[in-house]
């Protein structure tokens, strides 16, 4: 039976593997200063599993005997069921496999011919795959749950509630963009590609071939975009432009293009080729890039050319039928929050309200401060000259009374190709794999990491923030299963949450002062453009209401066109950074308040990392459980 694992990493494909900084392009401190109809139901009969009545818990209405025989077996099955799940979904496209496991024989997982994995946007096969999801909720419902141990149920609840989350998906397909602004395919495959690691010859080969199915793989993606632009769901004219952009940029200098040189240093590195060989595997991939990735990004400029005026919508989501449904399941999606649009905004005007006073205490204090922080900004002096690799290591020093331990880890923090410069993120982190995860990789983008910023984007990327987490959750033999799922809510909402901690470990501000003036600002910046990011998608906002909100609450107007064109481009981006932070905060404060003098932010720590990344109401519940506990 074909699992629908496969169709979703193929469509996640070129994100999965990356985890970048808050605001996904956008340099930080310039967030808020600068910066047809769905698809009708051919199925006759109803669907076969009652979704909305699966109520999901993690504690069992009645005392059961998890130690007999009856429960041992059930356990076992579902042990079973879920490690065949792994193997079936971990082997489903080679890039998967790649980042997934270092040594997939000892898995049991023999890998098959390269491939992209499975993709096809038809309307046969978009229905296919819903019915495929609720074959797969049936398939779990056979389970007795109640015989299931404490981390069996944990792993099934997690599962179930993804699934029923992606049916959401299927009342608007048509709004799904594969070529979005910083998560698409044209930006992300090429840093996915480059990163492709080598750890037998076999894998050189599956990486050349790769490069010969891209475009096949890029046809059926642009196909999905005509059909979008014929049913009137293309992306603005904006967006297509920046999609222009990006990809010219990308093959601008053919003979130095990235996949030459990073694929170059690869195969030197790699041992036990004679020069011949490494000399033909050279050629082949420089011939595999210039005939076939080069006129890859060629026709996706030429078709976007095409398409790019045939949008019926600059705006917002809400304002395309079915949008505003669509981002109900982007925002659950996304964030793993099961807040409402509306509770979301209700939670980020209370943030940006306690900020904002917040900050004008600071300001009542020590105006002079204030307005020196504020010219050490500006003049870019706030900070001093440091080292990447140096400044992790640094954190890893001082935040240790506050986050458990980890395994010692090796790393390595990369400037990203030239080519890249103005198309990926200021930084992101390459997740390992689950066998590997002592090795990990950096990226830092010089053409757009400001020096002033690159402070609390370390802490985001390295330590506690992604790799600290990565690497806590790896090493803690998780089930494998997990690896293979994406929380971006509960990740980027770690890596935010640590962020905001990092401004009081600078030791070198010229006054005191300055970290709460630049965790205050760092604050503001995320939390208006995730308000304007909700407010345009969700609420319609156009250019006047945004300008008018950010001149309301003190913020520059004339930056609101940069802003409504990267929401509407990245709609519920945002939200996984700050409503995921915010779930966090919520967490610790409803932990503090409960416990009082017997809160320890260590073990709260623990708590929140032994769980691993999941939906935030199934962390609420081990919260929850962790609060009784203590008291």
């Amino acid at each position: 039976m074909i699992k629908i694992y496969k169709r979703i990493i193929a469509y996640t494909l070129s994100f999965a593997m990356l985890l970048g900084v808050t605001g996904c392009g956008k340099e930080k401190n310039k967030e808020t200063s600068e910066e047809t109809t769905s698809v009708e139901t051919t199925t006759e009969e109803e669907p076969s599993v009652d979704v909305t009545n699966t109520e999901l818990t993690t504690e069992d209405s009645e005392e059961v005997d998890l130690d007999s025989p009856e429960a041992k077996a059930e356990q076992e099955k579902f042990d079973d069921w879920l490690w065949e799940e792994f193997v079936e979904g971990v082997n489903s496209d080679s890039i998967t496999l790649n980042y997934s496991l270092a040594n997939p024989e000892e898995y049991g997982v023999t890998p098959t011919d390269a491939t992209y994995g499975e993709l096809d946007f038809s309307e046969e096969s978009i229905e296919q795959d819903k019915q495929d999801t609720l074959d797969y909720m049936a398939e779990m419902e056979k389970f007795d749950y109640s015989l299931l141990t404490a981390d069996q149920k944990f792993t099934y609840d997690i599962l179930y509630d993804e699934y029923e989350t992606y049916l959401l998906y299927f009342d608007n397909p048509y709004l799904y963009e594969p070529f979005a602004y910083t998560s698409g395919l044209q930006s992300n495959l090429p840093i996915t590609l480059a990163e492709y690691t080598f750890y037998d010859r076999q894998d050189i080969e599956d990486y050349l071939t790769l490069l010969t199915l891209t475009p096949e793989y890029f046809e059926e993606c642009l196909a999905f975009e005509k059909v979008k632009s014929k049913k009137g769901y293309f992306m603005s004219s904006n967006s297509a432009n920046e999609v222009i952009r990006q990809c010219t940029e990308f093959i601008a200098n053919p003979e130095e293009n990235l996949l030459l040189v990073t694929f170059e240093d690869r195969v030197n590195e790699f041992e036990g080729l004679t020069d011949a060989e490494r000399q033909e595997y050279i050629q082949r991939n420089h011939d595999y890039v210039i005939d076939y990735i080069i006129p890859t990004y060629e026709k996706v400029i030429n078709v976007f050319k095409q398409l790019k005026n045939t949008g019926n919508n600059d705006l917002g989501l809400c304002y395309l039928d079915g949008g505003k449904e669509y981002y109900e399941y982007l925002l659950k999606s996304k964030t793993g929050t099961d807040k409402t649009p509306e509770e979301v905004i209700e939670l980020l005007d209370g943030a940006i309200e306690d900020t904002m006073s917040e900050l004008y205490s600071q300001l009542f204090a020590d105006y002079d401060a204030y307005e020196d922080y504020y010219e050490a900004m500006e003049s870019e002096t706030l900070y001093e000259p440091f080292e990447y690799k140096e400044t992790i290591e640094y954190f890893e020093d001082v935040v240790d009374d506050r986050f458990p331990e980890i395994p010692d880890i090796d790393f390595k923090v990369t400037p990203v190709h030239k080519s890249l410069e103005n198309i990926v993120s200021p930084a992101f982190y390459m997740t390992p794999p689950l066998d590997d995860y002592e090795h990990n990789s950096i990226y830092i983008n010089q053409g757009s990491a400001s020096s002033q910023s690159l402070w609390s984007t370390l802490a985001h990327e390295g330590v506690p923030g992604h790799m600290y987490q990565f690497v806590y959750f790896l090493s803690n033999d998780p089930e494998p299963i997990r690896t293979l799922q994406d929380f971006n809510g509960y990740q980027e909402g770690w890596a935010t949450y640590v962020e905001m901690m990092s401004f009081e470990y600078y030791d070198k501000y010229d006054n005191p002062s300055f970290a709460a003036f630049e965790a205050a600002n760092n604050k503001l910046n995320l939390l208006v453009s995730a308000r304007v990011e909700i407010g345009v998608n969700y609420e319609g906002w156009d250019l006047e209401d945004t300008q008018k909100y950010l001149s309301d609450n003190g913020f520059m107007p004339e930056v609101a066109q940069d802003i409504i064109d990267y929401v509407v481009a990245e709609p519920g981006n945002y939200q996984m950074y700050c409503t995921g932070w915010l779930e966090f905060e919520e967490l610790k404060t409803y932990a503090k308040d409960e416990l009082g003098d017997k809160f320890d932010e260590k073990e709260f720590h623990k708590v929140i990392l032994d769980a691993g990344p999941c939906q935030f109401w199934l962390l609420r519940n081990r919260v929850e459980e962790y609060v009784k506990s203590a008291k």
